[in-house]
């Protein structure tokens, strides 16, 4: 095969198309398609950096194939490409816009009799990402002529001079760090972890994205940026993102707070505006990258979503923060009837009852028993027929907490005040059934519930207390009949168990002893967001606890005041050792009346 004479050789920073048409000026002094053509090589093979005309290229023109292989673009298919190992969609290419910066061909082709032999249009001005000349630190120009070539940059073929007159003399401009990060990221280099964890397109991409939210707000649109726009957008954004998840993290609630909406219309694209619309477009065909999850994560934690409503691409399972009324819609309660039970609970405060439930906002979590107990709400007017029990009897389990109201008595006006967890009461139909053995006909020695209050002159809730406790042995279930009703036992047993000495001692000698408040303390009693801290059994209008109970606590927790003791430190010293070792109290000692202490979490002095 007869060979180019003599030989121009292939410059390092340029592109193979490049090559080309300085080849063609040179040998030549015509364009670059005839010339290419008389070597038998197809433009568009060579411009999709295919092997065979790589190899015919670089064998007329007698060149080493590999550097001109290095600084070659290769098509992949379906508008993907790839680059020195780096793979990215045809966006990430400036297409069929020149870019070149004018300083660089000038210097190109000082003193050159043919300066087209001179001009070469670097493999970085391909890149959509690099905007400003690193050598002369001015922006990069732009031509496109309209015309069916110009994908080919063909320097050679543009009225780059006069453009360059046009636009007059550029204020000096240094490279955004994102484009250096890319052109360094190309040579083998590293950068940020982050960013060196993903594709490079998918790292540019959501760096200017986040960018341009950052310097311009989330009504700006995507399709009205310039090129100088982006250029400031990398360079907000590579802020961000050079520090990776955590500083990501912080600027994602940083615009959440600064968007400026009403909280009952809060949507995410009021706070992330393009970058949000980027990842939620229903024909997004690229995979955006790491940021797709960590927004949706973040958003998941932080606006108020409804169950079901499509986030990033994919609906919302379990909604972490949300309103009432969304809350109530998506798990289909009434949302007044959830939001009081929520105040009662403490869930939200006492003066959102009046507020509208669209304003109110709470994590979906802190609602889950409150909707949980709504949609097993069973009224107390139903209990006599469904327990197999008489009013009384009802009342009884109520006042020793064996069936729980969903919302104190006082709360006369709500409906849950008059309305019990109906899976809490099924479990006690079930103990029952499980406990006491089953018997065909009604031993002599044995009488209803009913019965056993009226001869033994005993209180239905102690009857029921101590049969829950298991302390009556011989009661049994008559087969035939129903709940409540179908429970026998003996007075005599009552009788002789109600002789006995308790071990133990009232709950509020107890809390006295521990060092609670016992006027508040009575929530390690019973707590509505937990088990209780310690087990207790109903005592007239107190409760009682056993010294198995007491020990099980001091073996478990420890209230502040009796920290210097379990510790041995001064009691001075112990707050600032708690705080340096980030030791905190297991509930808000506000409602207890004494902090509370995990012995597993104290430090060891």
């Amino acid at each position: 095969m007869a060979m180019l004479f003599p030989h121009l050789p292939f410059h390092p920073d340029e592109t193979p198309l490049s090559w080309a048409a300085r080849s063609a000026a040179f040998h030549t002094g015509g364009r670059l398609v005839p010339f290419l053509n008389d070597l038998g090589i197809d433009l568009w093979s060579l411009k999709r950096g295919e092997e065979c005309a790589l190899a015919r290229l670089c064998s007329i023109s007698g060149q080493e194939r590999a550097p001109v292989a290095h600084n070659a673009v290769t098509a992949l298919g379906d508008r993907q490409y790839a680059l020195r190992g780096e793979r990215f969609a045809a966006e990430f290419l400036t297409g069929p816009v020149t870019r070149f910066c004018p300083s660089c061909l000038a210097e190109d082709a000082a003193g050159a009799a043919r300066p087209a032999t001179k001009w070469r249009h670097r493999l970085i001005w391909s890149l959509s990402v690099v905007r400003v000349c690193p050598v002369h630190q001015i922006p990069l120009l732009s031509h496109r002529g309209g015309k069916w070539d110009d994908g080919a940059h063909e320097l050679q073929a543009l009225p780059w001079e006069k453009d360059a007159l046009a636009v007059g003399p550029n204020a000096s401009l240094r490279p955004s760090p994102l484009q250096d990060y890319v052109v360094a990221r190309l040579t083998g280099a590293s950068g940020p972890a982050w960013l060196d964890g993903q594709g490079i397109e998918q790292g540019v991409r959501a760096t200017e994205m986040l960018g341009a939210v950052i310097t311009f707000g989330a009504g700006q649109k995507a399709s009205n940026m310039t090129e100088s726009m982006w250029d400031e957008a990398g360079r907000a954004g590579w802020a961000v993102m050079s520090e990776g998840e955590a500083a990501i993290r912080t600027t994602f609630m940083d615009l959440l707070k600064r968007s400026e909406t009403n909280p009952g219309s809060m949507h995410p694209k009021t706070a992330y505006g393009m970058l949000y619309a980027w990842m939620s477009a229903s024909r997004l065909t690229k995979d955006p990258g790491a940021i797709r999850p960590l927004l949706r994560e973040h958003i998941l934690d932080t606006v108020p979503l409804t169950k079901g409503q499509i986030l990033l691409g994919s609906p919302v399972e379990a909604p972490r923060v949300s309103s009432v009324a969304k809350i109530a819609a998506g798990e289909l309660v009434h949302p007044m009837t959830l939001r009081n039970l929520l105040a009662d609970q403490g869930a939200i405060s006492a003066s959102d009852r009046e507020a509208p439930c669209g304003r109110i906002f709470l994590r979906y979590d802190e609602a889950r028993a409150s909707i949980r107990m709504l949609k097993h709400a069973v009224p107390v007017s139903r209990l006599p027929e469904l327990l197999g029990a008489s009013r009384p009897m009802v009342a009884a389990l109520l006042e020793i907490g064996a069936l729980t109201r969903l919302a104190e008595v006082e709360a006369a006006s709500s409906k849950t005040s008059k309305a019990v967890d109906g899976l809490e009461m099924t479990a006690f139909l079930e103990r029952m059934q499980v406990r006491l053995p089953e018997v065909a006909e009604k031993p002599t020695t044995m009488v209803t519930l009913a019965k056993a209050a009226e001869k033994g002159r005993v209180k239905m809730s102690v009857i029921l207390s101590m049969l829950l406790q298991g302390r009556l042995l011989r009661a049994c279930r008559l087969a035939g009949a129903a709940g409540l009703a179908a429970v026998l036992v003996d007075p005599q047993e009552i009788k002789s168990k109600l002789a006995l000495p308790r071990p133990g001692m009232s709950g509020e000698l107890a809390l006295i002893i521990l060092g609670f408040d016992p006027s508040r303390g009575r929530r390690v009693f019973c707590h509505p967001e937990a088990a209780p801290l310690i087990a207790s059994e109903p005592y007239g209008e107190d409760v009682w606890v056993s010294p198995a109970a007491l020990e099980n606590f001091r073996q478990k927790y420890v209230t502040k005041k009796r920290l210097p003791l379990v510790m041995g430190v001064r009691p001075l010293a112990i707050g600032k050792l708690l705080r340096e070792r980030g030791v905190k109290p297991i509930w808000d000692p506000r409602e207890f009346g004494a902090a509370i202490y995990e012995k597993a979490d104290l430090p060891i002095v």
